[in-house]
C-alpha cells in the first residue's frame, strides 16, 4: 500500500514540474535571429533598428545577433548608440554573436564583449582596432572565435591578443582572416593548449614583394586541423603540432633575396594524417627545404596542387617520407614537350614500385597522348593501387569514349585495380 502512495507523490510532483515549466516559458520569448544590414532597404534606419531593439521588454532572448555597418560617417554619438545596441544585445543572452563594423579605427569595442558569460560564437571585424582587453575578460562559453581584418594594438602594455586567447577557457576554433599589408602589434604567438581548429588566411598576396616577415610560433597542442594561407614568416621559433590530423597549406615562395626559414614549420607536421598542399609553390618550398620533411608515420592522404609543366621534384621525397600512405590526389599529371616520354624528375616512376597507395585521384584530365603516357607507367608501377580514380575534363561523347577505351587498354600492375572516370554529367569505370 505504501508503494502505490509513493507512486502517487511521484506523479504529484512531475505534475506540478510541467505546470511550473510551461508558466516558465510563457515568461520567456526566445527571438531565433535579429540582424541589421543597411543593404536590406527593409531595415529602415539605424538610429530606429536600434530603438525597436532597446523597446523591447528584457523577457525577449536573442540567439543570434548580426550587426554589418559599412562605410558610415560616425561621431561618438553614432559609436554610443553601436555600443548601446550591442550591450543590450548581451544582457538578452546572445549566444551567437556577429559584429561586422567597418568604420573608423577610433572605434572602441564595449568592454561587455569580452565578459560575456554566454556568448558560444563570436565573429568581429572588419575595419576596427582593438586595443584594449579590460583585466577581468572572461569568455567562460566561447567556442568559436572569429576575427575578420580585425587589428590589434594594446595601447597599455602586453598583448592584447594573447590575453583575448587567453580569455576563453574552452575555445575550439581560431579562424583569423588578414588583409595583404595588415600589421597587428602583438607578440607573434598563437598559443592554447586547448584549441582543435586554427585557420589563417591571407586575402590578397597581388602585390607581395618578397619582403621579410616577423617570425610566428604556433603552441597549439591539441589542435587537429590547420588551415595557414599566409606568407612566409623569417622564422617559425615554435611550432608544437602534436596533435594534428588535417592540414593545408598555402604559401607564396619568392626567390630573391629572401631569408625565410620554414624548417620547424615543416617537421611540426609529423603527426598530420590528411595533407594538403593548395599552391605549386608549396610544393617547391617542401623541395628548397627537403632535409627538414620528417616522416610522416600517420599520413594518409596526401593531395597536391600541379600544373602539367611543373617538375614533381618533391614527389619522390614525400612519398619516401610517408610509409602508410593510402590515398595520392594530384590536379594534374606532369608531362614534358615530348609527350610520349618520362621528365628526369620522376626517374622514370621507379619510386612508385615501393609505394603502398590503394587509391590515386587525378581531379584534372584531357586526355591528352603525354597523359596517357604517364597514366600508363603510374599503373606498371604501383603494386598496391585499388582505384585510379580520373576526374575527366573532356568535352564530347566521342572523346570520352576515346578516353575510356584508352585507359581499359593499359597494363596494371595491381590484379585488384579498377579505373573509374568521372565526366561532369557522368561517371564510367572499367
Amino acid at each position: 500500500m505504501s508503494e502505490i502512495v509513493r507512486v502517487q507523490e511521484i506523479l504529484s510532483k512531475l505534475w506540478n514540474l510541467k505546470i511550473a515549466s510551461k508558466n516558465c516559458l510563457n515568461l520567456v520569448t526566445i527571438i531565433s535571429t535579429v540582424a541589421y544590414d543597411p543593404s536590406f532597404e527593409t531595415n529602415g534606419s539605424f538610429k530606429d533598428f536600434v530603438s525597436r531593439l532597446l523597446a523591447r521588454r528584457d523577457i525577449y532572448r536573442i540567439r543570434k545577433f548580426s550587426l554589418k555597418l559599412r562605410s558610415m560617417e560616425f561621431d561618438s554619438a553614432k559609436y554610443n548608440l553601436v555600443n548601446d545596441c550591442v550591450r543590450n544585445v548581451l544582457i538578452r543572452g546572445v549566444l551567437d554573436l556577429e559584429l561586422d563594423i567597418n568604420v573608423d579605427e577610433d572605434y572602441t569595442l564595449p568592454c561587455e564583449v569580452f565578459t560575456c558569460k554566454k556568448v558560444v560564437k563570436l565573429k568581429l571585424g572588419s575595419g576596427f582596432i582593438i586595443d584594449n582587453i579590460p583585466k577581468d575578460a572572461l569568455l567562460p562559453a566561447l567556442k568559436t572565435l572569429f576575427l575578420d581584418k580585425v587589428r590589434f594594438n594594446d595601447k597599455i602594455g602586453g598583448c592584447a591578443f594573447t590575453r583575448l586567447v587567453s580569455a576563453c577557457p574552452v575555445l575550439e576554433e581560431l579562424v583569423i582572416y588578414r588583409n595583404n599589408r595588415e600589421d597587428w602589434d602583438w607578440d607573434c604567438t598563437v598559443s592554447s593548449k586547448i584549441l582543435k581548429r586554427l585557420t589563417i588566411r591571407r586575402e590578397d598576396w597581388g602585390d607581395l614583394d618578397g619582403s621579410s616577415y616577423e617570425s610566428i610560433s604556433f603552441d597549439t597542442p591539441s589542435l587537429e586541423y590547420f588551415e595557414y594561407f599566409d606568407v612566409l614568416r623569417d622564422e617559425y621559433p615554435v611550432v608544437n603540432l602534436m596533435s594534428l590530423v588535417e592540414a593545408k597549406l598555402k604559401l607564396p615562395l619568392f626567390m630573391d633575396g629572401d631569408t625565410y626559414d620554414v624548417k620547424n614549420l615543416i617537421k611540426g607536421l609529423k603527426n598530420v594524417q590528411s595533407l594538403s598542399f593548395g599552391a605549386l609553390d608549396t610544393m617547391q618550398l617542401f623541395y628548397i627545404f627537403r632535409e627538414a620533411v620528417p616522416v610522416f608515420e600517420n599520413l594518409l592522404h596526401l593531395s597536391l596542387t600541379t600544373e602539367a609543366a611543373f617538375c614533381w621534384d618533391v614527389l619522390p621525397i614525400l612519398l619516401e617520407k610517408s610509409p602508410n600512405l593510402e590515398t595520392l590526389t594530384i590536379e594534374a599529371l606532369h608531362y614534358t614537350t615530348q609527350e610520349d616520354t618520362v621528365c628526369e624528375c620522376l626517374e622514370g616512376y621507379s619510386f612508385l614500385s615501393s609505394c603502398h597507395i590503394e587509391v590515386l585521384k587525378i581531379t584534372q584530365f584531357e586526355g591528352d597522348i603525354g597523359e596517357m603516357v604517364q597514366i600508363k607507367h603510374i599503373l606498371e608501377k604501383l603494386p598496391s593501387l585499388e582505384l585510379l580514380e580520373i576526374h575527366g575534363k573532356a568535352r564530347g561523347d566521342e572523346k570520352k569514349l576515346q578516353i575510356m577505351l584508352d585507359l581499359l587498354m593499359l597494363e596494371r600492375a595491381s590484379s585488384e585495380c579498377k579505373v573509374q572516370v568521372k565526366f561532369p554529367v557522368c561517371v564510367a569505370s572499367t
